[in-house]
């Protein structure tokens, strides 16, 4: 196993993942124009995509665990990229939807399975390097998706207009399964006359002082787990898909009018839904099954305040984002590519300081503080120079939030996982990218509606921006104060037996 080339390999899917979320952002006039769009088929092209992304993390982290990491990254890469050429192609919108769909079931697979190559290939300091590159590569595919955009729209590559903004991805899906089994081989064992493969050895039996199989080393990211084959919770995965699709469908669907009237009705029904899937998951559990969301997952030391970390920065991110878009677009009048040039400064600190966190020798919840209130810190400069109409100072103030929120995305990641054994990264990893596209997701609804709601009141765009950007702050500031406030003062005895158990996940090659 190449640790380090196999990282990047899942890194560069995970990159395009998240770049494709924001990219077509840009492209939408153009495809409007292009496929003879309505105004329904566009929310459906930027919308339609997120939907079926976030429905499908959970169970895309949980068939890593079961099939194996790169198994399932291989799978959900080539989806991506046979999707990604189906919409380049599309002959109409229609056609153009129905491929997005399949790109955001192929982002689901592809996504979860970066946290798992980086919480069982890596211990140690190793481990906070490659957290800390999963959050700058998936950051930075988000912030820079405006900017390639752009240029390719103004480049116009080849002629081919908007439909290079999916194009694009066809190459590098290509080049990542070509290195697949490069970076994932290992000698093979030799196989018996008439059967496969031989199956990874089951767990060892209990050892004397109550030191059981759970207790072993885990095998690397790309190995089935060890023991019995396990099945996949079907019932599990349409109750989570049900309950999870009430809430977020309303909210990705949403126009600049603001959620449909429907939105109500649906997050209540969503409430006995999930209800129904808790149940369920305990019922399989107690009968020795494999839930999809193992129920005692969440009660690990961390891991719920984590999640709420992550979703406090992640709903002002992607809203600041796209807001920060149209500024630029409708408020400044600048073209995709001054656009995309306005989201460098964000995207270059971002990147930055994501790579320089884990070197910085500060405690984890110390520097999440201190993160907070740098990017709090620049949403407010950002929030000054718009009102001011100063351009020069605006690009300062997005590179101060830039720089906050890259040290804040990487320990957020290892402060959520890091009592999570590696048995359940996979799951962990699902039910962690769930919160951060259901934060998105929320958070573009709400901050949306309001900036749309003030421009339409007559505030104007910079008013509306200044105006959303102070409260998009507020979110971040909230992070850091729940930061501080669950700094423990030592780990109990609880929260490090399984962040031992992750450590030994951690050294795969010394099982082999």
């Amino acid at each position: 196993m190449r640790k380090r080339p196999a990282l990047a390999v899942v890194l560069s899917g995970t990159f395009l993942a998240n770049l494709d979320v924001f990219i077509v952002v840009v492209a939408v006039p153009a495809i409007e124009r292009g496929l003879h769009a309505n105004e329904g088929q566009q929310q459906l092209v930027l919308a339609g995509y997120q939907l079926v992304y976030g429905l499908g993390l959970v169970a895309g982290g949980r068939l890593g665990d079961h099939v194996g990491a790169f198994r399932i990254f291989g799978i959900g890469t080539a989806l991506f990229t046979a999707a990604s050429l189906g919409c380049g192609l599309a002959p109409t919108a229609g056609a153009l939807v129905a491929a997005r769909l399949v790109q955001g079931l192929g982002t689901a697979l592809v996504v979860p399975q970066a946290y798992r190559t980086a919480q069982t290939l890596f211990a140690g300091d190793a481990r906070r390097q490659a957290f800390a590159l999963t959050g700058a590569v998936m950051g930075s595919g988000a912030v820079c998706g405006q900017l390639l955009g752009g240029w390719l729209l103004a480049a116009d590559v080849l002629g081919l207009g908007w439909r290079a903004v999916f194009l694009v991805n066809v190459p590098v899906g290509v080049a990542a399964l070509a290195a697949l089994p490069w970076v994932t081989g290992t000698p093979r064992r030799p196989r018996q006359p008439g059967h496969g493969p031989l199956p990874e050895p089951g767990p060892k039996p209990e050892r004397a002082g109550g030191r059981g199989p759970e207790a072993e080393p885990e095998r690397g990211p790309g190995r089935r787990s060890a023991g019995p084959r396990v099945r996949l919770d079907l019932p599990g995965t349409a109750l989570a898909a049900l309950a999870l699709g009430l809430v977020t469908a309303p909210l990705v669907t949403a126009g600049e009018s603001g959620p449909p009237w429907w939105t109500v009705p649906c997050a209540v029904v969503s409430l006995p839904a999930a209800v129904l899937f808790l149940r369920h998951e305990r019922a399989v559990q107690r009968r020795g099954g494999d839930p999809l969301l193992p129920p005692h997952l969440l009660r690990l030391p961390g891991f719920r305040p984590g999640l709420a970390l992550v979703a406090l920065v992640n709903s002002g991110l992607g809203a600041f984002i796209l807001i920060l878009g149209l500024l630029l677009q409708r408020g400044l009048r600048q073209g995709p590519w001054e656009t995309g040039l306005g989201m460098l400064p964000t995207a270059g600190a971002f990147v930055v300081t994501s790579l320089l966190g884990p070197r910085l020798p500060v405690a984890p919840f110390r520097l999440l503080c201190g993160a907070a209130l740098l990017s709090t810190a620049g949403y407010l400069g950002c929030v000054v120079s718009a009102v001011r109409g100063d351009l020069p100072w605006l690009l300062v103030g997005l590179g101060v939030s830039g720089a906050g929120l890259g040290l804040f995305v990487t320990p957020s990641l290892a402060v959520t996982l890091r009592t999570v054994p590696a048995r359940l990264s996979g799951a962990a990893s699902g039910v962690l990218s769930t919160v951060q596209q259901l934060a998105a997701a929320l958070g573009v609804c709400v901050f949306g509606t309001l900036f749309f709601a003030l421009v339409h009141s007559g505030t104007g765009h910079p008013g509306a921006f200044a105006a959303v950007t102070a409260a998009i702050a507020t979110t971040t500031a909230a992070g850091g104060v729940l930061a501080a406030v669950l700094r423990p003062a030592a780990p109990s005895p609880e929260a490090a037996a399984p962040a031992a158990a992750g450590e030994g996940a951690g050294r795969p090659e010394a099982t082999h």
